[in-house]
């Protein structure tokens, strides 16, 4: 258990405006706002700030009725009014050697965060101790003259980023661009208005000045709307770069080329409107890999490419998956050989997760930072992407964010220590409830919602597989994860309602849901293989009604979520997944009674199912892929 020093007993922490560094009576202020227990009012203890001490470290201590918290940087004081606020004083002083400590928010995949909830977000992660944030914006941001970019997608505005920066710099955070200006621009691409300037798929078509007016129209729009003048370019995953409308233009070139001299065009942009520029390096080390790896070990990147990126470009090492400190060492290492220092890019895990998903943070998370702070590395960045449709609860990331956060200033993360910060800074959030479903996640449930509830494409796979899956060293089947889904719904049920660090009655619904799917699935399948199959598939119907109420349950908990925390545009993506899958249910209920009764000779779906399922390996299956029997879908 980590050492610590219980606060005197106190209703209120009071600072005073007049005594307080300048650069924290603004953070402080916002804080005070969102903590009724922080104070500028006189009573209670009372907080000094004392900047000085040690290099990248922060402390409290506590003499009579005054806690005085001396630190070096603004985020580092911060954390500790947080400390202070949970009750406790570390014993040893918390230590965090990164400059920029930060969190990127995906607000391309369907979900773009309202502005309130934006800044309720801002609040929790100064007050955990972060102080940067990337808006991870592909298309969805207004640009002036460009009313087809961004449209249908919930963009935000110039005067809505122009709030958020503000309110992020009164906070002491600063609020970083992250665009793209290569790749991944698949969502614009639907409006033929942008044909011109496609190569392939989601790709831009280097070397057409069209491209680059477009691109300096997105520098223009964030120049004028954020304070900082750095900016990530993105630039990352771009497959089949120059193999589309390039080649046909101007023949087969390599990558390497192509893309240098992309970014070396948009680089003059940056530097013609005043932006410090970053990209993602996956694409050098993908183009120097036989097999296209990111993480290819044999990859080789030509000297003479290395020497042809830009000098004014930082290097982004995005890396959410490796639980050894080695690897991550390895590749710092070799980011420097090309001249670079990385910036590295952990992940908490929220991408194609309804919950957060505590068991692969908890497995790459402390590695990474071990091995940032053994190469003295400066930024450290961690992404909460939104793949498959954003649809996770974000509010649940806040386990995640403190746990990362909680490891980078101390070196460890004391489960104790956690459920003091999040029930004191959550409003009474449970850090172990928030678990319950969290520990599960590591069972790819998206897919296993999506399936279909007659064809059960990737459950029925997953029932029938001979060896465990594996998460890291974890291994299991569909009875492990049956059985940690029962145990977790038996908790959950006694859970409070309380907090702001997810919401227990969604992760009920979701958790009853997908356990009562399981359980159908299991069953169905064997009565149907049953020799009396008629009687034996009459007595799993009831299972499935019992599911049919748990969907419309979590259907509405789902909805609800959704407007706590977005802009109405990417709703529908999932609404339609959902009420596909509900009205599947029905479907399936009618099928079921029908052939219980006689009236079917069989179930073609099930029959299928039976002769090709000891084969089915659907890792990460798409909704269309478990949701359909057919690739006719658009």
């Amino acid at each position: 258990m980590a050492e610590k020093k219980k606060v005197s007993p106190a209703s209120t922490f009071s600072w005073c405006a007049k005594t307080t560094p300048k650069e924290l009576t603004s953070p402080l202020k916002v804080l005070s706002g969102r903590y009724p227990a922080l104070t500028d009012k006189k009573g209670g203890l009372k907080l000094g700030f004392k900047k000085g001490g040690k290099a990248s470290e922060c402390s409290a201590k506590q003499t009579g009725d005054t806690i005085t918290i001396t630190y070096n940087k603004p985020n580092m004081a911060l954390r500790m009014v947080g400390a202070v606020l949970s009750g406790s004083i570390p014993e040893k002083a918390d230590y965090c050697p990164f400059e920029m400590f930060g969190v990127m928010i995906d607000c391309s995949r369907d979900a773009v965060m309202t502005v309130d909830y934006m800044k309720t977000y801002l609040d929790r992660l100064a007050i955990l101790g972060y102080n940067m944030v990337m808006l991870y914006t592909e298309e969805t941001y207004k640009i002036e003259g460009e009313p087809f970019f961004g449209a249908m997608r919930g963009a935000y505005t110039p005067e809505e980023i122009k709030e958020i920066d503000k309110y992020a710099a009164s906070l002491g955070i600063e609020m970083i661009p992250c665009i793209q200006t290569l790749g991944h621009l698949d969502q614009m691409f639907r409006w033929a208005h942008y044909d011109s300037v496609r190569d392939i798929h989601g790709i831009l078509l280097v070397d057409e000045p069209k491209t680059y007016e477009l691109i300096e129209k997105m520098l223009v729009t964030w120049k004028k709307t954020v304070r900082s003048r750095r900016i990530h370019l993105g630039m990352d995953e771009a497959h089949g770069v120059g193999t589309g409308k390039f080649k046909d233009l101007h023949g087969k070139e390599s990558p390497f080329n192509i893309i240098n001299r992309h970014l070396k065009k948009v680089v003059e942009l940056c530097k013609k409107h005043g932006f410090e520029p970053m990209m993602w390096s996956d694409m050098y080390f993908r183009c120097g890999s036989k097999t296209n790896d990111y993480y290819d070990r044999e990859c080789v990147i030509p000297e003479e490419v290395i020497k042809d990126i830009p000098k004014e470009v930082e290097l982004v090492y995005w890396d959410y998956y490796h639980e050894d400190k080695e690897f991550y060492a390895d590749w710092i290492a070799r980011h420097r050989a090309m001249k670079k220092e990385p910036i590295m890019a952990s992940g908490v895990w929220t991408w194609s997760k309804f919950w957060y998903e505590h068991y692969y943070t908890r497995m790459t998370v402390p590695p990474c930072i071990e091995a940032c702070r053994e190469a003295k590395l400066k930024d450290v960045v961690f992404t909460m992407w939104g793949d498959g449709g954003g649809y996770c609860d974000y509010d649940s990331a806040f386990a995640g964010l403190a746990f990362a956060a909680e490891y980078a200033f101390t070196g460890k993360a004391d489960e104790s220590v956690l459920e003091e910060r999040m029930s004191a800074l959550f409003n009474g959030s449970s850090y172990s409830d928030i678990l319950l479903l969290a520990n599960c996640c590591y069972a790819n449930f998206p897919p296993m919602l999506w399936d279909d509830p007659l064809m059960l494409i990737y459950i029925g796979g997953f029932i029938a597989e001979k060896e465990n899956a594996r998460t890291y060293e974890l291994q299991y089947n569909y009875k492990t994860v049956v059985a940690e889904l029962q145990a977790a719904a038996k908790k959950l049920a006694k859970a409070k309602k309380v907090g702001d660090a997810g919401s227990i009655p969604y992760a009920r619904a979701f958790t009853d849901m997908m356990l009562a799917k399981l359980e159908y699935a299991g069953a169905v399948i064997d009565a149907y293989q049953k020799k009396n199959n008629r009687k034996a598939v009459k007595a799993v119907i009831p299972m499935l009604e019992t599911y049919r109420k748990h969907l419309k349950k979590f259907i509405a908990e789902f909805r609800a979520m959704w407007f706590r925390h977005n802009k109405p545009c990417g709703l529908e993506s999932i609404q339609i997944r959902l009420a596909g899958q509900l009205a599947r249910t029905e479907e399936a209920l009618i099928r079921l009674n029908e052939f219980a009764a006689g009236k079917a000779e069989s179930i073609p779906e099930l029959d299928d199912l039976l002769q090709i399922r000891n084969d089915l390996h659907m890792r990460w299956a798409s909704w269309h892929q478990t949701a359909l029997g057919t690739t006719i879908f658009n």
